[in-house]
């Protein structure tokens, strides 16, 4: 028994009938140019040919009708010369990191506030640079202590720089602290940094103040410089007065 099986075929079309006036004519061949291409009949296949054989001639014999690309020899290049460091370039390096590793340290430096029992100005100066540190008016980066000495807490900007920086504080208003901790060769901090002492109701300056001290150590019998710090036991002398006597008095005294 036979039996008729029906297979669908793809059919393709001729692109120049669909564009002339839309018949469906079987193409037999496909026309590329570039990136682009057509399904042809054999009609418009002999139309198209003989258009292209008139405008840019027929193709020679053999001759190829695609173009292979053509590729650009690689250059070569030899390998660059390893070039070894001259023996004076060597030691000038190695001369440069040996001063950067023998560069010295940054000297600490601490504040002193206030005067040092049991040492004068100058003295308590120079005891703390005998330890090895710079003794600076300001705190700085290098700044690592602040001593606290008698009436410290006048010195306002010292205290503030303390207390901004979070620098270690040493009160040495003890008898035979700070003179321990130099035998010792160590300054130590831990102590509380002091609230700074606020302008009196006098509103004077530390020039007007000195001012008087002297005038009234001379009156009582002490003897004090002109110029340059005035003795602690003067000073104190002095604050005995006032506390035993109404400030305006010991103002005028």
């Amino acid at each position: 028994m036979r039996k008729t099986v029906l297979v669908p075929v793809e059919k393709v079309l001729c692109d120049a009938h669909i564009a002339k006036d839309g018949t469906e004519v079987e193409a037999s061949s496909t026309l590329a140019l570039g990136r682009y291409s057509w399904d042809l009949c054999l009609e418009h296949d002999v139309v198209f040919g003989r258009y292209l054989c008139d405008a840019l001639g027929t193709p020679a014999e053999g001759e190829a009708t695609e173009s292979e690309p053509l590729s650009a020899p690689v250059p070569e290049f030899d390998p660059a010369p390893v070039v070894e460091p001259s023996p004076v370039v060597a030691e000038c390096e190695a001369q440069d990191a040996s001063e950067e590793a023998n560069e010295p340290e940054p000297v600490r430096s601490v504040m002193i506030a206030g005067e040092v029992p049991g040492y004068d100005w100058d003295t308590a100066r120079e005891a703390v640079r005998n330890l090895g540190y710079e003794v600076v008016g300001r705190a700085d980066d290098s700044t690592v202590l602040l001593i606290l000495g008698e009436r410290g807490e006048h010195a306002g900007h010292k205290l503030r720089d303390a207390a901004e920086r979070g620098l270690p504080v040493m009160d040495v208003q003890a008898p035979g602290r700070f003179k321990d901790a130099v035998r010792a060769g160590e300054l130590v901090g831990g102590d509380p940094i002091p609230e700074p002492v606020k302008t009196g109701r006098s509103g004077m300056s530390e020039r007007e103040r000195n001012r008087l001290v002297r005038s009234w150590a001379r009156e009582n019998g002490y003897k004090v410089p002109d110029k340059g710090r005035i003795p602690m036991h003067v000073r104190h002398a002095y604050e005995l007065s006032r506390k035993t006597m109404p400030e305006g008095k010991a103002v005028a005294a």
